[in-house]
């Protein structure tokens, strides 16, 4: 398995990329920066879910923080050091090496929690998302501050954590509806 990521991050990463790509590859890593993906929520609260937008806004960002710990607990406990840091072909490219671990990526959970928190409230919205979340997960590769292992398993995590999140927004909307329907009757 060992093998199989260092060859992929060798064919992601960046190292020889134009300045032109270089800068469109740390534009994509910015967007996934940790509270960055909540501006991004805005336009997508569509037209049919704006009246629920504070449901949704509470629950992205309950759903986003949970993101946040369990992304943090792991790192801790697995402490794997970052390619940049670990082989001496791979440097941080442009950007500054994070301080925490490497394993599993946030920016890759971040983004994939917000993508699937969306896929489960507006499927065309989630889907847009979805794109941006594996965009910024192969900046990370590119870049050299994680290995392939680490933005699949921030992925995987961030998509669990992110439907439940939309499950529990749609919660939030439903009861907020029959609260409202039970005034209306009165």
């Amino acid at each position: 398995m060992r093998a199989l990521d260092l060859a992929i991050l060798r064919s992601l990463y960046a190292s020889n990329a134009s300045p032109t790509v270089l800068t469109i590859i740390l534009a994509v890593t910015f967007l996934g920066s940790g509270w960055m993906i909540l501006v991004i929520a805005l336009p997508l609260a569509v037209r049919r879910l704006r009246a629920r937008s504070a449901a949704i806004v509470l629950a992205l960002i309950v759903t986003l923080l949970a993101t946040s710990a369990f992304v943090s607990a792991i790192k801790v406990l697995v402490g794997r050091a970052r390619p940049c840091q670990a082989l001496a072909w791979a440097r941080t490219l442009a950007i500054n090496v994070p301080t925490d671990a490497s394993f599993p990526s946030g920016h890759a959970a971040g983004a994939f929690a917000f993508a699937f928190f969306f896929l489960v409230l507006h499927r065309p919205s989630g889907l847009v998302a979805t794109i941006f979340a594996i965009l910024i997960a192969a900046s990370r590769v590119a870049l050299g501050v994680h290995y392939p292992t680490d933005v699949i398993a921030g992925a995987a995590m961030g998509a669990v954590l992110g439907y439940a999140g939309g499950r529990y927004a749609l919660r939030l909307i439903r009861a907020s509806g029959a609260r409202r329907a039970a005034r209306e009757s009165v």
